[in-house]
C-alpha cells in the first residue's frame, strides 16, 4: 500500500467519524471511524489473497454503510432495497476505480447525515445521489490522470 492511499483510507475514516459525531455524538463518531478503518483495512488484507473478495466486501461495505445511513429515516424496507442497490453501484464501480468508489460513497453518506439535520429527507436523499455521481465522476477522473502519468 503507498503512502497516498494510506493518507485517503484516514481521511475517510476521520470523515466518517466527523459526519456521524457531528449527529449522533462522539462515541457514534469513534464507532464509525473505527468501522470504515476497519472495513479498508480488510479490503485490503484480502487484496492480497483472494481479488475478487476484495470487489464483494467492497459491494457489502457499501450496502451497509447505505442502509445504515438510511434506515432512520427510510425504514427497513426501503433502507435495504437502497443498500442493494448501492452495493452493486459500488461493486460495480470498484472495477474501474477501486477504493475511491467506497471512498466517494463515505463522503456522500457524511454529507447526507450533516444535510439531513436540516433538510426534509427526499432533498436530503437527492443531495445524496448528486454527491455520489459526482464523487464517482471525480474519481474516475482522478484514477484516468493517475492511470496516465504512470
Amino acid at each position: 500500500m503507498d503512502l497516498s492511499l494510506a493518507i485517503l483510507i484516514v481521511l475517510a475514516a476521520g470523515f466518517a467519524g466527523a459526519a456521524v459525531g457531528v449527529a449522533h455524538g462522539l462515541a457514534k463518531g469513534a464507532a464509525a471511524a473505527i468501522g470504515v478503518a476497519a472495513g479498508f483495512a480488510l479490503m485490503l488484507g484480502l487484496a492480497r489473497v483472494w481479488l475478487p473478495g476484495t470487489f464483494l466486501v467492497a459491494a457489502a461495505q457499501a450496502a451497509a454503510i447505505t442502509y445504515l445511513t438510511l434506515v432512520r429515516d427510510l425504514g427497513r424496507a426501503r433502507a435495504g432495497q437502497a443498500a442493494a442497490a448501492a452495493g452493486l453501484v459500488i461493486g460495480a464501480a470498484f472495477a474501474l476505480v477501486s477504493y475511491l468508489a467506497v471512498m466517494a460513497l463515505i463522503g456522500a453518506a457524511g454529507v447526507y447525515v450533516v444535510l439531513r439535520r436540516r433538510l426534509r429527507i427526499r432533498p436530503a436523499l437527492l443531495v445524496l445521489g448528486g454527491t455520489l455521481g459526482t464523487l464517482l465522476a471525480g474519481s474516475a477522473a482522478v484514477f484516468a490522470i493517475a492511470l496516465s502519468s504512470m
